[in-house]
C-alpha cells in the first residue's frame, strides 16, 4: 500500500476492492438512497397532487421571483428582512424547475407551488443521498448505508421541518451536512469530493449570506490544507471544482456588473449596524440546536464530542469529521456574537441542526469499526425509521396557505376593467396578504402591483410596482387587516387569509 492510499482508504477493505467498485457503488448508493428518501417525502407529502396551494407572505414572495426565474432573468436569492436580497439564486431556479416541469410541462400537480415543493423535496433527498454515497465511499457496508439512513429519519422526526419545508431557514440544513461531510472527506484524503464541497457551499452561500462566514472560512480552510498536506488532487477533480465555482459565481458577478455595486456592500453595512451579544448569549444560542432544551442540548453536545473522540482514533475520516465539527462550533459561537442582529431568532441558525446528525453519524460508524457485528443493527435502525416516519407522518409538508384569491381576484378585476389593479396595504404588514394578489394577477395575466415602491420593491421586485401612470389611472384597493382597523373604511369586495392564526383581511375598493 502506498503513502497515498493509506491516506485516501480507512483500514476496512482492501484498497483494490475499494478502486475497482467505489465509482459504481457510489452510484448504486446514490440512486437507492435518492429514490429511498424521494419515497418517504414525496409519500408524506402526497396531497400536493391533489390540493391547490395558493402560497403566502415570504412563498409568494419567493413564487414572484421563480417567474424571473423561468425566464432566466433571476440573479439574486431571497429577500431578507433587513432590505437586501441574498447572494444568488441557485435554490430558487430548482424551485423554477420544479415549477416548469410538473405544473407547466406535465400537469402533475394543480398549482404552481405544488411544482416548486416536489422539486424542493426531491433536491434534499438528492442531497442526503449524496452525504450517504460519500460514507459509502469510506466505509462500503449496505447495512452500515440502511442504519445512517435510518437515523437521519429518526433524527428528522424529531425535527420535521428541516427536509419538508420550503422556507430557506429548513432547506439549508441538508446542504451544510453535505458540506461537512465533504470537507471532512477531501481533508481525510478523498480529494475527488472537493467539486461536492463546491457544490453545496454554492447552495449556501446562494442562499443566504450568513455562509460567506462559514464556506469561505471552512471551504478556504479545506484548500489550504489540501495544499499544505500536499494531498494528491487529479487534475480533472480541480477542474470538476472549478467549473462547480465558477457556475455559482457567475449570477452574483454578473449582477453586480449590471447593477453595481449589487449586494455584496450591503452585508458589510449590515454586518456593523447591530451590538455584539454577550459571550454567554451566544453559547446558549449556539447549544440550543443540539437537543430539546439547553440542558439537555449541552449533555448531548458533550456526550458526543467525548464518544466520537474514542471512537474515531485509528480512523481517519472520523477524525477529520470529528475536527471539521470541532471547528464549526465556536465559528457558529463568533457568528452568533457578533453576525445575528436578533438573537432571539432560532431560525437564523437552523442549518447548525446538521452538527449534531453528522456526530451521530461518526458515532455510529465509529461503533460498527469496532464492534462489526453492530452493522447488521443498522437494518433495524432502518425499520424504525421507516416505521416512525410512515406511522407519525413527520415528513409531511406543513404550509400556511391563503384562502379567497380567486374570489378575491375576480371581484377587484370585475371592477377595474381594463384598468391597472393599485393595491394598498393598512397596515405595512399587511404586505403578505397583497403579495399573493400580485403573483396571482400575474400568473393569471391580469396587471395587479402595489402602490408604494419605497417599501414593496424588495418584496415584489421592480416589475410589480405600480408606475407613476398606473398609480394616476388605476383602480385602487385596499388590503385591510381587522385587528388593525376596526372597521374595513369601504366596501368590502372579498376576504383573503387567514393567516397564523389572525382572522382574514378584508379587501376593499377605495374610492
Amino acid at each position: 500500500m502506498t503513502k497515498t492510499d493509506q491516506l485516501i482508504v480507512d483500514p476496512v477493505v482492501p484498497v483494490e476492492e475499494v478502486r475497482s467498485t467505489s465509482q459504481p457503488r457510489g452510484f448504486a448508493v446514490f440512486l437507492v438512497a435518492w429514490l429511498a428518501y424521494a419515497t418517504a417525502l414525496i409519500a408524506s407529502s402526497r396531497d400536493l397532487f391533489t390540493r391547490v396551494v395558493f402560497e403566502e407572505g415570504d412563498a409568494a414572495t419567493v413564487s414572484i421571483q421563480v417567474l424571473a426565474a423561468k425566464d432566466f432573468e433571476l440573479l439574486v436569492g431571497n429577500y431578507s428582512r433587513v432590505g437586501f436580497h441574498h447572494p444568488g439564486p441557485g435554490l430558487i431556479y430548482v424551485q423554477a424547475f420544479g415549477e416548469w416541469l410538473f405544473y407547466d410541462v406535465s400537469s402533475l400537480v394543480p398549482s404552481p407551488w405544488n411544482g416548486q415543493a416536489i422539486a424542493i423535496l426531491l433536491f434534499n433527498a438528492a442531497i442526503m443521498a449524496l452525504v450517504l454515497s460519500i460514507l459509502h465511499s469510506w466505509y462500503p457496508s449496505w447495512p452500515l448505508i440502511a442504519g445512517l439512513g435510518g437515523a437521519s429519519l429518526l433524527f428528522v422526526t424529531v425535527y420535521p421541518e428541516l427536509l419538508s419545508q420550503l422556507w430557506f431557514p429548513y432547506v439549508y440544513f441538508a446542504p451544510f451536512l453535505l458540506f461537512l461531510v465533504a470537507v471532512s472527506s477531501a481533508l481525510a484524503g478523498r480529494t475527488e469530493h472537493l467539486w461536492i464541497v463546491a457544490l453545496a457551499g454554492g447552495f449556501l452561500i446562494h442562499g443566504h449570506a450568513e455562509f460567506l462566514f462559514f464556506v469561505t472560512l471552512l471551504g478556504g480552510a479545506t484548500l489550504y490544507l489540501v495544499r499544505r498536506w500536499e494531498l494528491p488532487v487529479a487534475v480533472r477533480d480541480w477542474w470538476r471544482f472549478g467549473a462547480v465555482v465558477v457556475l455559482f459565481a457567475f449570477p452574483i458577478r454578473l449582477n453586480t456588473m449590471l447593477n453595481y455595486p449589487g449586494e455584496l456592500p450591503k452585508y458589510l453595512v449590515y454586518g456593523g449596524g447591530h451590538g455584539i451579544h454577550m459571550p454567554w448569549t451566544a453559547a446558549s444560542y449556539t447549544v440550543q440546536f443540539w437537543g430539546p432544551n439547553r440542558i439537555l442540548a449541552l449533555i448531548i453536545f458533550i456526550a458526543l464530542f467525548a464518544l466520537v473522540a474514542v471512537v474515531a482514533r485509528g480512523q481517519k475520516f472520523l477524525q477529520r469529521g470529528l475536527a471539521v465539527c470541532a471547528v464549526t462550533v465556536p465559528l457558529m459561537f463568533i457568528y452568533a456574537m457578533i453576525g445575528i442582529d436578533q438573537i432571539n431568532e432560532a431560525y437564523i441558525g437552523y442549518f447548525s441542526y446538521a452538527l449534531p446528525l453528522f456526530m451521530f453519524f461518526l458515532l455510529l460508524i465509529g461503533l460498527t469499526q469496532r464492534a462489526d457485528q453492530l452493522k447488521y443493527a443498522g437494518i433495524g435502525l432502518l425499520v424504525a425509521g421507516i416505521a416512525v416516519v410512515a406511522t407519525t407522518h413527520s415528513l409531511a409538508n406543513r404550509r400556511p396557505e391563503m384562502v379567497g384569491i380567486p374570489a378575491t381576484l375576480d371581484a377587484m378585476a370585475a371592477i377595474a376593467g381594463d384598468r391597472p389593479i393599485v393595491l394598498e396595504r393598512r397596515p405595512h404588514e399587511a404586505w403578505a396578504e397583497v403579495v399573493p394578489l400580485v403573483l396571482s394577477g400575474a400568473r393569471a395575466g391580469l396587471r395587479v402591483c402595489a402602490d408604494d415602491a419605497s417599501h414593496m420593491t424588495l418584496l415584489v421586485t421592480t416589475e410589480f410596482v405600480c408606475t407613476p401612470e398606473e398609480l394616476a389611472t388605476g383602480a385602487h384597493f385596499a388590503v385591510v387587516r381587522e385587528e388593525n382597523a376596526g372597521a374595513p373604511g369601504g366596501t368590502v369586495i372579498g376576504e383573503v387569509g387567514p393567516l397564523h392564526g389572525r382572522p382574514p383581511s378584508w379587501v376593499t375598493a377605495v374610492g
